[in-house]
């Protein structure tokens, strides 16, 4: 192996070894922006639960459901299971009218498990 050709291995090394030390600032950036993210999904969620009724939806979706996105008029909750699942397509309507309630728009409801 040349003296070139191994200077410029170490060289390229030495740049992947620098990179590391500019990542976490990106990673601690990213972090910080789901958190936010998360943050608000969560002031959302609570402000629909406050516009939910009756209470056997509301206490579902409380402690069963979890809004995880918000996009374009559209709403994505979780819900712990198969079985609970079932029982939130039936509290469709009801959730959607928390939504119009909370923040008088038309919100699509997709659920998930």
């Amino acid at each position: 192996m040349s003296r070139r050709t191994m200077n410029l291995k170490n060289q390229a090394y030495s740049t992947q070894l620098e990179l590391p030390g500019v990542l976490p600032k990106k990673n601690n950036t990213l972090k910080q922006m789901e958190e936010a993210i998360q943050s608000m999904l969560s002031v959302t969620w609570t402000t629909v639960l406050s516009h939910i009724s009756p209470r056997s939806t509301k206490e579902l979706m409380l402690q069963h459901g979890k809004l995880i996105a918000l996009n374009d008029g559209e709403a994505w909750i979780k819900v712990s299971s198969t079985p609970l699942l079932l029982m939130a397509i039936q509290k469709l309507p009801e959730i959607e009218s928390a939504f119009r309630k909370a923040f008088d728009t038309t919100v699509k409801i997709r659920l998930e498990v």
